[in-house]
Order: C-alpha cells, then structure tokens, then sequence
C-alpha cells in the first residue's frame, strides 16, 4: 500500500512510497482505511526534530476512515464503522483515568516506540503510535472512536487532534467561568472550538449579577502544557 515517509529528521519533503505493509494487527488492535486526514504543527514539529521521533517515519496522526478488521477480544467496532484515530487513548485504569481526568493520560505514549508499518528490510514508524499518511494503518481499539454516519471524513479526521485540543483548552484546562474575560491567541483549529464552547456558555451581557467574580482575568492554557501553541490543521478527503 502507499504512505509518506519522511526517511530522516530534517527532511523537508516526504517519499510517497508503494511497498508500505501496516503492522502489529491481532487481539486488541484494528485495521483502519483511511478516508481522510490533517497536518497538524505537531506533525511538523516531528518532522523537524522539535518533537522527538524515530525515523523512517509515517508522520499524520489526525486521521478518520472505516474499520476493515478487528482483532480478537475487540466487542465495540465491527468492519464498517466509521472511526476517527485517537492518538493519546485513555486507558481508564491509571489514577488520572479514575479521577476523571482521562485527558491527562499517558498509557498512550507506550506505543510510539514501536513500528506501526514495515517495508522491505526496514521497520518504518507512525507518528505518535498511529501515522495517518498512510492508506491503512493498524492501533489499538481504543484509538478508534466510533463517529455518526452524516459526519464527513475531512471533518472528523480534525477532531483527532485540533478540536479537542481546543477543547480541552478551554474546558479542562484553563476553566474559564461565563462572564470572564478571555484572550484567544491564534485562529486555527484549536483556537475556533475554544471560542466557541465559551460563547456557548456564557450569558448575555445584560445580566451582570450572574458574571464571575474572576471576570477581567484572562486564564490561557492547552489540555496539555505540551501542546500550548497554536495548531492549523489542514484535511484531504479521499472520498
């Protein structure tokens, strides 16, 4: 199958390759048909050296298709579903997990060590344990959230990444109360759905008995300190 391959940290161009094998498949993981995916500044950053990654690398990590296979054990996805890839799955047993704080999981990082794809006489690894530059690609269930049938590709493949950033930017995060006054930086992906869930939540300007104590003082933050700049995501659909 084809993917981009980035064969070196600092490259600034990538290899569309025709001899790319997805990996790994059996009890406890799926095969993914990517319809569509997005460029996030994180791929970028990988891809430069800013974020450490091994190489030769499939980068891509924002990415939504159908489910060709599912391994052994795997009850909730069945060949069909739509999905988008979840890079950083919660894995619902750590103590950020049961404390309802599922969006500072870590379990997820275990897999970017290991090869996602393999060419002759060569592993080759995705990007942030998935690598959505591909036309297949194999992860974990829980990397899979199933989507409705009337959400399109190009759409749901940002959820993987930029909106939820913004959202968890806003709403685990930086926790801002309705009424406050707030600065949004940047006007990409992460930026667009961190306005919004605040508007959504604040009430009309003529009521200020109901404004928070806390209003006047901006509270800027990302769901993950990590990933605190700004993110544009770009999506192609292979509909």
């Amino acid at each position: 199958m084809r993917a981009a391959v980035q064969h070196e940290i600092g490259q600034d161009k990538l290899e569309v390759l025709d001899d790319i094998e997805a990996v790994g498949f059996g009890p406890g993981k799926v095969r993914i048909r990517v319809r569509a995916t997005g460029l996030c500044h994180s791929d970028l950053s990988a891809m430069s050296g800013v974020l450490p990654q091994p190489a030769p690398f499939v980068p891509g990590h924002e990415g939504a298709g159908e489910i060709v296979e599912v391994g052994e054990g795997v009850t909730h996805l069945k060949p069909g579903d739509r999905v988008v890839v979840c890079w950083l799955p919660a894995c619902g047993v750590c103590p950020a997990c049961k404390r309802g704080q599922s969006q500072l999981c870590l379990a997820g990082f275990m897999n970017a060590g290991t090869p996602n794809f393999r060419r002759p006489g060569q592993d080759v690894f995705g990007f942030a344990g998935t690598g959505t530059f591909t036309e297949e690609v194999v992860v974990d269930a829980g990397s899979a959230v199933p989507i409705p049938d009337d959400v399109p590709f190009d759409i749901a493949a940002l959820i993987g990444c930029g909106v939820t950033t913004g959202l968890g930017a806003a709403l685990n995060t930086a926790d801002v109360a309705a009424g406050s006054s707030v600065a949004v930086i940047g006007c990409g992906a992460s930026a667009s759905p961190r306005s919004r869930a605040r508007a959504s939540r604040a009430p009309p300007r003529s009521s200020p008995s109901t404004r928070s104590p806390r209003a006047g003082r901006p509270r800027c933050g990302s769901a993950r300190r990590r990933r605190s700049r700004p993110t544009n995501s770009r999506a192609r659909s292979s509909r």
